[in-house]
């Protein structure tokens, strides 16, 4: 009887942990998109730091970084650095660039973000 007891209650605790690790783990599927999106700010962010000019027009961004031009655009579905070949994301439907005052906005499948 003890036995059984002591199954059912290691059994309790696995299917308790099972659940919270699937719980998790679908939070993290659901977020990739939106984590993919927020590397590609920061890491866009810290790139156009270092430049030491940049152009902005609405089908791409050029910038000289340590005497080398860079240019990001969309190419196909993805929004690439070239200057080689660098993707910088993935799934993108529609990019456009602009400028208001001293920042600038890449606007992505209808959302906004500032990189500088």
């Amino acid at each position: 009887m003890i036995d059984a007891l002591l199954a059912l209650l290691v059994l309790c605790v696995c299917v308790s942990v099972g659940a919270a690790y699937m719980q998790t783990a679908s939070r993290v599927v659901a977020n990739h998109q939106d984590i993919q999106r927020e590397f590609m700010v920061l890491q866009l962010r810290q790139f156009l730091a270092s430049a030491s000019s940049i152009e902005v027009a609405p089908d791409r961004l050029e910038a000289v970084v340590r005497h080398e031009l860079f240019t990001i655009e969309q190419d196909k579905n993805r929004l690439v650095k070239r200057g080689g070949y660098e993707i910088l994301d993935e799934n993108v439907d529609r990019v456009m660039f602009y400028e208001e005052g001293e920042r600038i906005y890449v606007q992505m499948d209808e959302e906004t973000y500032q990189i500088y």
